[in-house]
């Protein structure tokens, strides 16, 4: 089963993993490139996945874990701004 990414409000950290659903929370509002600094992290050093290269984030299973559109898009609207 692939690890699946969703946001959530009022997390203790910027990203938080759920073992019971396989899935990480990510803070809402949170900047693009922390999540994916500390998403990253907690993929490959916590879960053991393998490290993608560049920006790519990939599941324990070596399949590519895709952010929520919500983090993508609010990225895209600020490098606009």
């Amino acid at each position: 089963m692939c690890i699946r990414v969703h946001t959530a409000d009022d997390l203790p950290d910027i990203v938080v993993w759920d073992p019971d659903e396989v899935s990480v929370l990510v803070a809402r509002g949170a900047h693009l490139l922390d999540v994916v600094r500390e998403l990253r992290a907690l993929l490959t050093i916590d879960l053991g996945a393998p490290e993608g290269t560049g920006t790519a984030l990939l599941c324990f299973c070596g399949e590519h874990v895709d952010l929520p559109a919500s983090i993508l898009s609010r990225a895209l609207t600020a490098e606009a701004c």
